[in-house]
């Protein structure tokens, strides 16, 4: 047999697929491996029949096939469900997008759509002037079925949320006006506490504020906790996270320890040149309506700020630092109190009610005459406009008048008698006073 037989008889098919083939140059077996029947090559980039690729990103895929959206052109889905979210220009549209995807709201979207809804609500009131609207709107959103979605999403996923999403529903359900219950906070709170650590320091501010809008008091013991883990981060905290932790933790009651607030005054005065005046303000009040004298150093602080900076200070500002320096039995720089006599008597149609009072007040106790004329013009516009005068209001000008030595007119008080019927010992005693 010559070698062109021996090849065909090697690549001969067989049914068995290996056959044991002779070869002319040896004696050994051989094994062929039986050959595919046919080899298709095709030019396309897939085929057609071909099964679809089943991987890792098969598997995550959530939700009905269509781009995000379901059959109906409703239902949403992943980060199309977040976008949709985002981008929505009215709390109904947010409300619908929730009852259309429940199934697959999860707590990131959860978080996104309170937060969301919070500040479009927010927004609506400002563009009423402030006004909460029509009676019966938070009991209305609590009551619709859609909001409990939500709030049952929170309830299934509570281990979810991470250290600012626990504050931030906190702090969305207090910007909507909407105590979701106590259940609910008891819930979020706790699970914030669990936390520990984690929680940075406008985490606890945010959590504080909350607690105060929504007129919930948690156990002094959780007050206490989260303010400890606050203090222990106040090191990477802003300032302005700072002030709004004082001034949340004067709304809610809590009572800190001084060391605590030693700690917060000593951060505070490392980075007082980047102190705005509204947070030096806010700050200094805090600090005084806790509790706390603040160390000489930062009342010299705010004194130099107010000076150097006089111009920055709102009327507001100048009011609430005033009172600190009254409460804190503190009486600034004489250079100070004539930069804001002189406002006052050249600018005194721009305060507004409620800080005329409180620098009228405030320099009349720390025995700065505040001047004549200054508090006629304060009780004259009491008498004039009645209805928007407080109680307390009119009685402090007349307080001031006593301490000041000056005479009030009979009309004003007749008009604090008649705001103070119900008296205690102080306006008892004022209001008696002969001049």
């Amino acid at each position: 047999m010559n070698a062109t037989a021996t090849s065909r008889l090697v690549e001969r098919r067989t049914a068995g697929g290996l056959k044991q083939a002779p070869r002319a140059t040896s004696s050994a077996p051989v094994f062929v491996r039986k050959a595919p029947k046919r080899l298709v090559v095709s030019t396309r980039a897939t085929q057609p029949n071909a099964p679809r690729r089943v991987g890792r990103e098969g598997e995550r895929r959530r939700g009905p096939p269509g781009g995000g959206r379901g059959r109906g052109g409703g239902r949403l889905y992943g980060k199309n469900l977040q976008n949709g979210i985002k981008g929505a220009g009215s709390v109904e549209e947010i409300l619908e997008m929730v009852a259309e995807s429940e199934d697959f709201l999860d707590h990131i979207h959860t978080c996104t759509a309170m937060y969301k809804m919070a500040k479009l609500m927010q927004g609506e009131r400002r563009s009423r002037g402030g006004q909460n609207g029509r009676d019966g709107e938070s009991r209305a959103l609590l009551e619709d079925p859609r909001f409990l979605i939500l709030k049952k999403s929170i309830e299934s996923q509570i281990n979810k949320f991470d250290s600012w999403a626990t504050a931030n529903l906190l702090y969305s359900f207090a910007l909507m006006r909407c105590n979701p219950g106590f259940s609910l906070l008891d819930l979020l709170t706790g699970h914030a506490v669990s936390l520990g650590s984690l929680l940075s320091t406008v985490d606890v501010s945010n959590a504080f504020w909350a607690f105060s809008q929504l007129k919930y008091k948690p156990h002094p013991d959780v007050l206490h906790n989260l303010w400890e883990v606050a203090v222990l981060n106040i090191s990477v905290a802003d300032i302005r996270s700072i002030a709004g932790l004082l001034e949340s933790a004067v709304k809610t009651g809590h009572k800190p320890s001084k060391p605590s607030l030693v700690t917060i005054s000593e951060r505070i005065l490392d980075s007082w040149d980047s102190v705005s005046a509204r947070e030096a303000a806010t700050v200094f009040i805090s600090f005084v309506r806790l509790g706390f004298v603040p160390p000489p150093e930062l009342l010299d602080a705010v004194d130099s700020k107010m000076q150097d900076n006089f111009g920055e200070f709102s009327n507001r500002d100048v009011a609430i630092c005033l009172s600190a320096f009254r409460l804190a039995k503190h009486k600034p720089g004489e250079r100070l109190l004539a930069v804001i006599l002189r406002k006052v008597n050249t600018s005194f149609e721009d305060f507004k009610d409620r800080d005329i009072v409180q620098i009228l007040y405030s320099l009349a106790k720390m025995n700065v005459d505040p001047g004549v004329k200054n508090l006629d013009r304060c009780a004259n516009m009491m008498v004039c406009y009645p209805k928007t005068c407080t109680a307390e209001g009119s009685l402090r000008i007349l307080e001031a008048y006593v301490n000041t030595g000056y005479e009030p007119a009979e009309e004003f008080i007749a008009l604090v008698k008649q705001k103070n019927k119900k008296t205690n010992a102080r306006s008892g005693q004022i209001l008696r006073h002969k001049f």
